[in-house]
């Protein structure tokens, strides 16, 4: 008896000692893959794990091609030994597939070669195998293996194998396997039987992997495998490290009869692998007496092609560039924020060039977020380009902070100054004899009047301007700072714009003029030096850690405030964010314990009060459990202020919309409309206010002081959740309450928010308070709203294209159009008897 079979995980072959049969039986022991090189059963996630442990190709990050050899010299068993190639790819809800095919040589000794005819002159026989994985949550993966085998040899041709794997992914630092292999021993008839073992006999493998410091920088494996047949155990130890600049290098040593010296065998392995980007290169060599004789060597080499990047050799240094052509949406916002982050951390990046063709930020508030970002680019030793073509007021304020800028030659800068647009209806309601009746608490309340006026009222004019002047005052003291110019000599500036490019140099708005085609010689003149010039791609990485992490959920609580479910009216690009969709959102993250903090970003102008309350109370529960930092994007006022004060760690930034504590409740009276088009209306009722929230009659005085009461009373709930959550008391948050809307920078000296920052400084608090990681896992929470339109065209079998086309009209519709269509939409939206605690809507255009 002696060790014949060779098969490994981590490069290293597993070994088996079994009787062998009469020279003139016609086939080998047992019908082998060919052997994994450098692989362990327990962290391999490369399509290596189609034969291995398909449990494993669950966690496979990307799109993987893998060739592998095994030779093996002439006075070994050459079980295991060949070439193989695989692919595989993940797919969707969290399944991921392979497909590898494999060639084995034949064994040595008496049992000799298939003789002619056999596709694959010189080899003995090759299998087809297919895997397919499921993760069964966030930790934990079920994976299966069909084998189907083709020869010449007839007890070798068309064998079926089963295997099963289960993963157990606990945390960081451990991980678990147990793995089937051909449970169901095929063989042909009649069974030759070769020391009581099938053609294909089974095994049971088991292994457990320690990574003490949670990363795969180092990592050891205990394994033990049981081989059915001849009853036989073999165990296994297995090193792995990350070699800083170059790759991976592994090893191993397995071993049969471990207390037999003279049954004992042993087989190690010790391999190098070279990574550079996404091609993998290695090698190594097995060794020991398991192989067929007391000093035998074989060596294997692997080839990949990955979808994902893995630590080895740094990328050469290069420039990257990004072109922007509509503005983001608040999710798209938060997606290139993070792309930034991205490239500030990426070492071989010199220079980022955003190639800007629409306005990057639809909000100063969100201007400032991606100023802030280029200034962290900068901070990262990187330099900033940006080109414009036809710039608005948002891309001059974010590009003040790059390096340089650059306009094509027939473009400009269309900024002379900031403005906003109101627009009042009542003029339009009058004439088709609709009339809107509200009650409000406190004069700074002023959104009914986009309904009940035909102008802003003196308390609203004062509001506006003072808004404006605030927006004012933080863009030229951005320009000041970054720009190097006086805030008085922007201010003589501005008053002659807009400009085309060459006023816009004259101005010191730009620094010069380049075509699209002439950027790489500016980036690369910028940098100072010659660097390669690349289009910049999302890059998926190889995990550096397995199993359940702490994570920190990103809340977007984005659109008007409704009761119900959240919603999407692309017609008027309208969300709405529903109170029962968000309960269930807010519940989910509070139950689910991998979330240690969440981020809850609100873009919200407010809307029903039932609902914020509704919300309000699941934030309060949530935060009772885990930090929860609010960071207020464009704007957070109103019902979008009720749900922060259920944080006491606010984040807003300076040019936020925020405040606006307040409610107000009304209806349209329609009676004038029908009387004009001949329509009557019959009313019998029970009560005398049964029908005090119809649209077909207006208020009474008696109804109208009673709703003042009520209104009241919905102000006073309004009150107490801010001083609760503020620690302030009613008289306190009143004194800036009463619907008056104030700016992040004068918020926070009023005490409604706690700090000046946007996103990147709320998640870094939420890793502080849960004690996280900088590269703690973000998990963005709720999905998007489907849209009313989106939902009709799956139902009647539309395409995404179609819904695409769709998008397209409505963005390209006239923009007074659009502007009309927002403020009606919230007399659309709300019901008649619903109390608001919404702002008004208002137009701040591009240019």
């Amino acid at each position: 008896m002696r060790l014949t079979r060779a098969r490994g995980a981590l490069g290293v072959v597993a070994t088996m000692l079994l009787a062998r049969g009469a020279a003139a039986d016609p086939l080998p022991t047992s019908a082998e893959h060919v052997v994994s090189g450098g692989r362990s059963i327990v962290t391999d996630d490369t399509t290596e794990a189609t034969v291995l442990n398909p449990a494993n190709l669950a966690w496979l990050p990307a799109p993987e091609m893998r060739f592998d050899w095994v030779g093996c010299s002439s006075d070994l068993a050459k079980v295991g030994c060949g070439e193989s190639l695989a692919v595989g790819t993940p797919l969707f809800f969290g399944l991921s597939t392979a497909l590898r095919f494999d060639i084995v040589a034949p064994p040595s000794g008496n049992y000799g070669s298939v003789g002619a005819g056999f596709p694959y002159a010189g080899y003995d026989y090759a299998w087809l195998s297919w895997g397919l994985a499921a993760r069964l949550g966030e930790g934990a993966s079920f994976g299966l293996m069909l084998d189907h085998s083709y020869s010449n040899n007839a007890y070798l041709d068309s064998l079926n194998g089963f295997t099963a794997a289960l993963d157990y992914r606990p945390n960081t630092h451990f991980a678990f396997s147990a793995i089937a292999r051909d449970f169901n021993r095929p063989s042909q008839q009649p069974i030759p039987q070769q020391g009581g073992a099938p053609v294909l006999d089974a095994s049971y493998a088991f292994g457990g992997v320690l990574r003490p410091t949670g990363r795969r920088v180092f990592e050891l494996g205990l394994e033990g495998q049981y081989w059915q047949g001849p009853d036989l155990w073999t165990e296994r130890a297995t090193v792995g490290f990350d070699v800083p600049g170059f790759g991976r290098a592994f090893g191993a040593v397995e071993m049969a009869h471990l207390g037999n010296d003279h049954q004992r065998g042993v087989v190690g392995t010790a391999g190098l692998e070279l990574h550079f980007g996404g091609l993998s290169v290695g090698g190594g060599a097995l060794f020991g007496n398991g192989l067929g004789s007391s000093s035998s060597v074989a060596e294997f080499g692997t080839v990949a092609i990955s979808g994902a990047t893995q630590p080895g050799i740094p990328m050469p240094a290069h420039a990257v560039w990004m072109r922007i052509e509509s503005t983001p949406s608040a999710r798209g916002h938060v997606a290139l924020l993070r792309r930034l982050w991205r490239l500030a951390d990426d070492r071989s990046v010199d220079a980022v060039t955003l190639v800007l063709r629409a306005e990057p930020a639809d909000s100063f508030a969100h201007a400032e977020e991606l100023a802030d970002a280029l200034r962290v680019l900068r901070a990262h030793h990187k330099k900033v380009l940006c080109s414009f073509e036809d710039a608005g007021s948002r891309s001059l304020y974010v590009c003040a902070n790059a390096d340089r800028i650059v306009v094509t030659p027939a473009g400009g800068v269309h900024y002379a100054g900031l403005r906003a647009q109101y627009i009042y209806l009542k003029g339009l309601l009058d004439k088709i004899g609709v009339k809107a009746e509200f009650v409000r608490v406190g004069p700074h309340k002023t959104a009914p009047e986009q309904f009940t006026n035909e102008h802003a009222g003196p308390v609203a004019a004062q509001d506006h301007e003072d808004l404006l002047r605030q927006q004012e005052a933080v863009f030229n003291r951005n320009l000041s700072l970054y720009r190097h110019m006086s805030e008085e000599r922007i201010r003589e500036e501005t008053a002659h714009g807009p400009f085309v490019a060459e006023e816009a140099k004259a101005a010191g708005f730009v620094d010069g003029m380049a075509f699209d085609d002439e950027l790489d010689r500016v980036t690369k003149e910028l940098v100072g030096r010659d660097v390669s010039y690349v289009k910049y791609e999302d890059e998926t990485r190889a995990p550096d850690t397995f199993g359940t992490r702490g994570k920190i959920g990103l809340l977007y609580m984005e659109g008007d405030i409704v009761d119900g479910r959240s919603q999407h009216i692309p017609l008027v690009d309208m969300r709405l964010m529903g109170s029962y969709s968000m309960q269930d959102t807010i519940k989910r993250l509070r139950e689910d314990p991998s979330i240690k903090a969440v981020v809850m970003r609100i873009e919200s102008p407010g809307g029903s009060s039932l609902a914020s309350d509704v919300m309000w109370r699941e934030l309060v529960l949530l935060g009772k459990q885990k930090p929860l930092i609010v960071s207020m994007g464009t704007v957070a006022a109103s019902g979008g202020y009720y749900i922060a004060s259920a944080s006491r760690n606010i984040y807003a930034l300076p040019l936020t919309v925020t405040g606006s504590i307040g409610v107000f409740y009304g209806k349209a009276d329609v009676s004038g409309l029908l009387q004009k088009i001949g329509v009557t209306v019959d009313t019998y009722k029970t009560a005398p206010r049964a029908d005090a929230e119809s649209f077909f009659r207006g208020f009474t005085p008696d109804e109208q002081k009673e709703l003042e009461h009520k209104v009241d009373q919905f102000y006073q709930t309004f009150l107490d959740r801010v001083a609760t959550g503020r620690g302030m008391t009613k008289e306190q948050v009143d004194a800036v309450g009463r619907g008056r809307v104030w700016t992040g920078q004068q918020a926070i000296e009023r005490h409604l928010v706690d700090h000046l920052g946007g996103l990147r400084e709320a998640l870094a608090a939420a890793r502080d308070a849960a004690g996280l990681p900088a590269d703690a896992p973000i998990v963005e929470q709720p999905p998007e709203a489907e849209g009313l339109i989106e939902t009709l065209l799956k139902l009647a079998g539309g395409s995404d294209a179609q819904d695409r086309a769709i998008e397209a009209a409505i963005e390209r519709l006239p923009p007074a159009i659009k502007a009309l269509a927002h403020s009606l939409a919230p007399m659309m939206i709300y019901r008649p008897d619903e109390p608001l605690a919404r702002l008004e809507w208002v137009d701040t255009p591009d240019r």
